[in-house]
C-alpha cells in the first residue's frame, strides 16, 4: 500500500503580497540587486510630482552614502495621514490610478514598495525615515511569519524639516550607487543606470527643477516652465465609458469605506478640464443627481456612464498634444552639449505632436555625436518627464541597427514621450506597448 499525501490547504494573508523577493521584484520590475536604482527613481517622481502640485520650482536633493539613501524637495511635504494609509497593506493607496492624466511614476504604489523593500533585502528588519512637515517619521519593518503579516513600527517625534519632504532608506552598501563598486555590474541591468546618471538623465526631462548630489548641481535652465502638472483638471476626451466608471466607482467606494464626501454629478464633473463653469454643467443636466445614484443592480449602470461621458465630451474642447508640454529643443540641446558631451554642431532634434486612440501625446528626439571617448552608444529614454531605466521600447534598437547607429558608435540619442497614460506589458511597467 503506497502512502498518500494529505495536502492541507492554507491561507496566505494578502499582507504579505509586498513581503517576498519573488513577488516584490513583480512589482518594481527588476531583481533585488537593481532595487536601490529603481527606489530611488520613485523618491525623484514623488518630489517632482510633489512640487509641481505646490506650484513651486523643484530643488530636488539626492543624498547617498554607506548607510541608505535619501531625497530631499520643497515641496508641500508628505501629509501624516498620507504615510500612515500607505502602511496598511490590505489596501493600495494612490492618486494616480484612476486618473487618464499624464503624471510620473511607473509603480502606483511606491511608498508601501519603499516600505517594503529594505525589510525584503535585508531578510530580518528594514528601516526608513521620513521627516515631512516638522515631523519624523520612524518606519521599522519585520515580519511575524506565523502570523503571516509584516509587524510595521511607526514612531514620531518632533522634526527639523519644516519646509518639503526628505526620506532616507537604510540600505547597506548603497555608496555603489555613486561609485563604480569593484563588482562592475553589481547593480546595473543592461542599459541600467547608476545613480549619477539617473538624476542627469532627471535634468534631461525637467527644464524648470534644479538638481543636487554628491557636490554637483543640475541647475534649471527654465525655472517657468510648464508642463501638465499633477493638480490639472484631466479631461473627459482622455477617457473612455470604462476608465470613467472605474473612476466613479472609486469615488463612490472611499464615500462608503472611509466617509469621504458625497459628491453630486454636478461637482465630479466640476473636477474635469473645461467644465468648471456653471453654465456649462447646467448644460450637461443632472442637478441634485449624486454618483452614488448612477449605481444600479450592483454595480455603476454603463449605460448612465455613456451618456454622461458623451455629455462631458460635447460640452468641452479636447486638448491640443502641446497642451501636455514639450521639453524643447533649446534645453535637450543644451543638456546633451554639456552633460553628454555631444558636439553642438552635430545635434540634431525632431518632435511629433499627434494623436493616437483619442489620446494626444508628444515625441521628442535629441541625436548628437560624441568626440573624446570610447564609451559607445548611450540612449536616454524618458516618459511623462520621467526617465526610465533602461529602453521601454525593445523595438527602439532594432530601428538604430537599420540606420547602422551600432552600439559601439560614440552617440546620444534623447527620446521623451509625454500621453495621458501608456500601456505596459510587463507588471513592474519597465515594458511599453506602442
Amino acid at each position: 500500500m503506497t502512502d498518500t499525501l494529505e495536502r492541507t490547504t492554507f491561507e496566505i494573508s494578502r499582507e504579505l503580497e509586498f513581503f517576498s523577493e519573488k513577488e516584490l521584484q513583480m512589482q518594481i520590475g527588476y531583481g533585488r540587486k537593481w532595487w536601490p536604482v529603481a527606489l530611488l527613481k520613485e523618491l525623484i517622481d514623488n518630489a517632482l510630482d510633489a512640487c509641481e502640485s505646490g506650484n513651486v520650482a523643484p530643488e530636488i536633493g539626492i543624498v547617498i552614502d554607506g548607510g541608505g539613501f535619501g531625497v530631499r524637495d520643497n515641496g508641500p511635504g508628505l501629509p501624516a495621514e498620507v504615510l500612515k494609509r500607505s502602511l496598511d497593506y490590505l489596501v493600495r493607496v494612490s492618486d494616480k490610478s484612476y486618473y487618464v492624466s499624464p503624471t510620473r511614476g511607473q509603480m502606483g504604489n511606491a511608498l508601501k514598495v519603499i516600505w517594503a523593500a529594505p525589510f525584503v533585502a535585508n531578510g530580518e528588519r528594514g528601516q526608513v525615515d521620513v521627516w515631512s512637515r516638522g515631523l519624523h517619521h520612524a518606519i521599522e519593518v519585520t515580519l511575524d511569519r506565523l502570523a503571516q503579516r509584516p509587524v510595521i513600527t511607526h514612531r514620531t517625534e518632533d522634526g527639523e524639516v519644516k519646509n518639503g519632504t526628505f526620506v532616507k532608506v537604510s540600505w547597506p552598501d548603497s555608496a555603489c550607487l555613486v561609485e563604480p563598486c569593484h563588482r562592475p555590474d553589481f547593480y546595473q541591468a543592461p542599459d541600467m543606470p547608476t545613480a549619477g546618471q539617473l538624476v542627469e538623465n532627471y535634468a534631461a526631462f525637467n527644464p524648470h527643477a534644479t538638481f543636487t548630489y554628491g557636490g554637483a548641481t543640475f541647475e534649471a535652465t527654465a525655472p517657468e516652465w510648464r508642463k501638465w502638472r499633477p493638480g490639472d483638471p484631466t479631461s473627459p476626451h482622455w477617457y473612455t465609458p470604462e476608465t470613467l466608471r472605474d473612476l466613479i466607482a472609486a469615488y463612490i467606494a472611499a464615500e462608503r469605506g472611509n466617509g469621504a464626501k458625497r459628491r453630486t454629478v454636478r461637482e465630479f464633473v466640476s473636477e474635469f478640464r473645461g467644465l468648471s463653469g456653471t453654465a456649462k454643467q447646467k448644460a450637461i443636466g443632472q442637478a441634485g443627481v449624486y454618483l452614488a445614484d448612477l449605481v444600479s443592480n450592483g454595480d455603476v449602470d454603463m449605460r448612465a456612464v455613456t451618456r454622461l461621458l458623451g455629455d462631458m465630451q460635447a460640452a468641452s474642447r479636447a486638448p491640443k498634444p502641446a497642451a501636455l508640454g514639450l521639453v524643447g529643443e533649446a534645453h535637450i540641446k543644451a543638456w546633451m552639449v554639456r552633460y553628454a558631451g555631444v558636439t553642438a554642431e552635430s545635434v540634431r532634434y525632431r518632435k511629433v505632436l499627434g494623436e493616437d486612440k483619442g489620446l494626444p501625446y508628444v515625441v521628442e528626439v535629441g541625436f548628437g555625436v560624441r568626440k573624446g571617448d570610447d564609451d559607445g552608444r548611450r540612449i536616454v529614454a524618458g516618459l511623462n518627464w520621467a526617465p526610465c531605466l533602461g529602453v521601454p521600447v525593445p523595438e527602439l534598437r532594432t530601428i538604430l541597427g537599420q540606420m547602422r547607429v551600432d552600439q559601439h558608435d560614440p552617440v546620444t540619442l534623447v527620446v521623451h514621450m509625454a500621453r495621458p497614460r501608456f500601456e505596459f506589458v510587463d507588471r513592474g511597467k519597465t515594458r511599453l506597448q506602442l
